[in-house]
């Protein structure tokens, strides 16, 4: 009996940590808009120096740690294989799509993934959800359209920007949803080793055949390409990743929903966009049904993420 409540006070903690390191990757996410934003160089350019600035330094760390050399099998290379062709085509569609349109207009988009990832989830993983989750999606989503039309009169909108995040909004859903099922037998780190590798060919393959200015980030770009392959572009994925074993994908995507709210601060901040207080209310109900939906998951999911935690090799 004790070690049956021990086990599940283990798992209660790793979910908790679970939910941080989600809360960590969408502060670095939300930064990375306006980091993208100010760099002075095509989206393109800048997908690719944020991979291969981090290519070399992932693959360093795994070459040093024999147990995860020995982990690099065939599963590994056909799970990064499908999940970083899908984040490469990502990266070409979110990075290309704030330089074109607004940063608010890209997140709230994004935002949608919630409701992709409800249509999928359920057959893909045999998660239950209870109305009142669905129901809290819902007040998020508004909360979160309020943050987008309270921007109105920030940076120009463009429809192609537009459709890019929209096409984008596919993109990445389908990556997170495969990174989810690779994530049941590969480790975190080797799947973001692989996943950026792969990620990083696709965006050369395409940076080949449009043929950009690879040279046109100057001075201080330098500087912020690094730092969005170091913690947005690599912490961040390691730590969902890792969380993926602990939580629901719907609990996951429900926290992502935050990221319009810490781009459009961060705008605030480092742009001196000005935040309205119809930006203000949203944030706050984006934030009340955020905080809603992952107290509901630690109670109606927790036998699932039990025996989902108990079939995979998650670090």
């Amino acid at each position: 009996m004790d070690e049956e409540a021990g086990s599940t006070t283990g798992q209660g903690g790793k979910e908790a940590w679970a939910f941080a390191a989600v809360a960590s990757a969408v502060a670095m996410w939300g930064y990375s808009a306006v980091a993208i934003k100010t760099v002075s160089a095509s989206g393109l350019v800048v997908a690719f120096y944020r991979l291969w600035f981090a290519i070399p330094l992932l693959w360093l760390s795994a070459l040093a740690v024999p147990a995860m050399r020995r982990r690099l099998d065939r599963e590994w290379f056909y799970g990064c294989l499908a999940g970083g062709s899908l984040f490469g085509i990502h990266q070409i569609l979110f990075f290309n799509a704030i330089k074109l349109t607004s940063i608010a207009n890209v997140t709230i988009i994004g935002a949608l993934q919630p409701v992709l990832v409800l249509l999928v989830a359920g057959p893909m993983f045999g998660e239950t959800l209870r109305r009142s989750a669905v129901g809290w999606a819902a007040v998020a989503l508004a909360g979160t359209a309020l943050v987008v039309i309270g921007s109105a009169g920030t940076p120009a909108v463009s429809p192609l920007g537009d459709v890019l995040a929209f096409a984008n909004l596919f993109a990445f859903t389908g990556y997170f949803l495969v990174s989810r099922r690779v994530r049941s037998g590969v480790g975190a780190w080797e799947y973001v080793v692989g996943m950026t590798t792969v990620s990083g060919l696709v965006i050369t393959s395409a940076a080949a055949f449009v043929q950009p200015d690879l040279g046109a980030p100057t001075g201080w770009d330098w500087l912020i390409l690094l730092s969005l392959a170091i913690f947005p572009g690599t912490l961040g994925h390691v730590l969902t990743n890792w969380a993926h074993a602990h939580v629901s994908a719907f609990s996951i995507s429900m926290m992502f929903l935050a990221t319009p709210v810490v781009s459009s601060t961060s705008a605030l901040l480092v742009l001196g966009e000005i935040v309205t207080p119809l930006q203000v209310v949203g944030a706050f109900i984006v934030l009340v049904a955020i905080a809603a939906t992952v107290a509901r998951a630690e109670t109606s999911v927790g036998e699932e993420l039990a025996e989902s935690v108990a079939e995979t090799d998650a670090p």
